[in-house]
């Protein structure tokens, strides 16, 4: 596919070549020549452009994917209007989708399938969570690095639920194969649960190798198996499949959407159960092996039909090397609930990770929590094993006061010091009154100490500490932000939470006609585009907006930040007139 702009610099970016077509227009891979990465462009088609409608449409999916912030989602960067028209510039993905995948492999191993679904639905989680629904999931619209790493694309036609429009009337959309009843009716209440039959569809196709309809069903007929048919199961067209995947398959693609997996989590929380079970190989061969019978007038001798089950026998574990290898896989538990778990030096959850798929060999975790000592470990695990570990975290406090105690009683000097710590503790006892509860956390995250005592990692959760009541010194630091210091009074047996914000959240509007100017910040135009929300660290900042044909009638507007303990929110509107 040719394009009479690949080599030109349109805006800010350099076209490189074309990545594909799509509903709204062609997508470009794009290098940006300000930041000096490579991007992709989707660029709308300019026989929609007059299309009020249709702006508006596109105008959305740049709201809806701006709202999504997950790793296994395309990042968007900025909806330019360039001299072609518009263009939403995002994050360029290099790998594959998931539909070449299945068309170069066919039927992908439950040991590959289910690592790469749990991402999906990970980050359909993350949109439903902030009311984005993808209302087209396919195996089209999931890329895949060259490591098996997910980014789900194309929210192109993505619903932001609002209740002041729950009414009204949507088209179908989305893709047939994929489309859940609700949706091939037309229904105006589609929710979260139709995204969740679309994966358990996409599911369905990636370990059978195939769809559940034939080459030669209309879209009619496809379409009445969809919302009154029957779907036969997975397993008629790959016979391998243990029968946890089918039912959970079934269960996703239920005709009834409260009959299906009510978030993606708890679909997600099914696909590890069935990660965790361990299919014997004996039962795999049993079921893959088709049973055939001959007529009764031709029945071959028994001694045959034995000989054929012993060859096909032998010729399995004659190629059995060739096969997919076994996933091998790790499980990690981590006390306290809450820490962060790290595998070869990834974030892959907290408190436990069930599972995960890796590399044989040596692996490294770390486990950190906000307050506690980090730990760092390197087991070995073997090619199809699943290795297990548990760590425990130790609190900074008390392996001090370990280090501190007698490690033998018969010390010359254990009985003054058993004596002492008798009187220690009862001092600790009349203390107790006096002393309160600090649970402190710093936005963006960073580090905390109370009267000067040694500093303490904070992570995005509340961190406790109890101190005596009073007047405390806190000292919140920020690696970029420098560090800032509170006095908080704490009364006996008081908690007090507190939280340091760092950053001030600016909300820049705009009027006169012109929409999506962009936000030019400390006299340095963005990508950032007005309306918009972001945040400003600590310090003195001049804003403005900037947009080609307009001036501003505000000029600059000059703003102090300072970190604080409670939220602060920024509101700056600017009116633009044409020149």
């Amino acid at each position: 596919m040719n394009s009479p702009i690949i080599g030109k610099v349109i805006d800010t970016y350099e076209i490189t070549g074309i990545l594909g077509k799509g509903g709204m227009g062609i997508v470009y891979k794009a290098h940006d020549t300000t930041l000096d990465r490579d991007v992709a462009l989707k660029m709308m088609d300019a026989n929609f452009a007059r299309d009020e409608e249709f702006l508006k449409r596109f105008k959305a999916e740049a709201k809806a994917l701006a709202r999504l912030q997950n790793p296994n989602i395309v990042s968007v960067f900025a909806l330019r209007e360039t001299e072609l028209g518009f263009c939403l510039v995002m994050e360029f993905v290099d790998g594959s989708t998931l539909a070449d995948c299945i068309r170069a492999n066919g039927a992908m191993p439950l040991s590959r399938a289910v690592p790469i679904f749990r991402q999906m639905a990970t980050a359909l989680d993350h949109a439903h969570q902030v009311g984005v629904i993808h209302r087209d999931i396919k195996p089209s619209n999931v890329m895949l690095t060259s490591a098996d790493f997910v980014k789900v694309t194309d929210f192109g036609l993505a619903k932001i639920q609002q209740v002041s429009t729950a009414t009204m009337t949507m088209g179908t959309g989305g893709t047939l194969y994929y489309m859940s009843p609700e949706q091939i009716k037309g229904l105006a209440n589609v929710d979260a649960r139709g995204d969740i039959y679309s994966l358990g569809m996409t599911l369905y196709e990636t370990v059978a190798g195939r769809v559940p309809f034939g080459n030669d069903a209309s879209d009619f007929d496809i379409r009445q198996m969809i919302v009154d048919g029957k779907i036969p199961p997975p397993e008629r067209f790959n016979a391998t499949l243990p029968p946890e995947i089918s039912r959970l398959i079934s269960k996703s693609i239920h005709k009834d959407p409260a009959k299906r997996f009510q978030s993606c989590a708890e679909l997600n929380d099914a696909l590890a159960a069935v990660a965790a079970i361990d299919q014997p190989r004996e039962r795999r061969i049993e079921r893959a092996a088709p049973k055939y019978k001959s007529p009764p007038s031709k029945r071959r001798p028994l001694y045959l039909t034995i000989g054929a089950g012993l060859a096909l026998i032998g010729l399995y574990f004659g190629l059995r090397p060739f096969f997919d290898s076994p996933a091998t896989l790790l499980s990690v538990d981590a006390t306290p609930s809450g820490a962060q778990i790290f595998i070869n030096s990834s974030p892959t959850g907290r408190s436990t990770v069930q599972n995960f798929a890796v590399a044989s060999g040596e692996i490294s975790v770390r486990v950190e929590y906000a307050g506690y000592l980090t730990k760092d470990t390197v087991m070995r695990v073997g090619e199809g094993e699943a290795g297990k570990l548990h760590v425990t975290l130790v609190k900074q406090a008390e392996k001090s006061n370990r280090d501190q105690l007698p490690t033998s009683t018969d010390s010359p000097n254990s009985a003054a010091m058993l004596a002492s710590n008798s009187t220690t503790e009862r001092s600790k006892e009349t203390e107790k009154v006096s002393l309160g509860m600090l649970q402190l956390r710093a936005l963006p995250v960073g580090s905390v100490s109370v009267d000067g005592a040694s500093s303490s990692a904070l992570s995005g959760d509340f961190v406790s500490m109890q101190v005596k009541s009073g007047a405390r010194r806190v000292t919140f630091e920020n690696p970029k932000y420098g560090s800032k210091q509170f006095t908080i009074t704490l009364h006996p047996n008081e908690t007090k939470k507190v939280t340091c914000y760092f950053e001030a959240e600016a909300n820049v509007a705009v009027s006169g006609g012109a929409m999506w100017a962009y936000i030019v910040l400390d006299g340095k135009a963005t990508d950032l585009q007005a309306p918009r929300a972001f945040t400003l660290g600590p310090g003195r900042h001049r804003v403005s907006v900037s947009k080609m044909g307009f001036d501003v009638v505000e000029g600059e507007q000059v703003v102090d930040v300072e970190p604080s303990l409670a939220p602060r929110e920024i509101r700056l509107a600017f009116t633009l007139k044409k020149k």
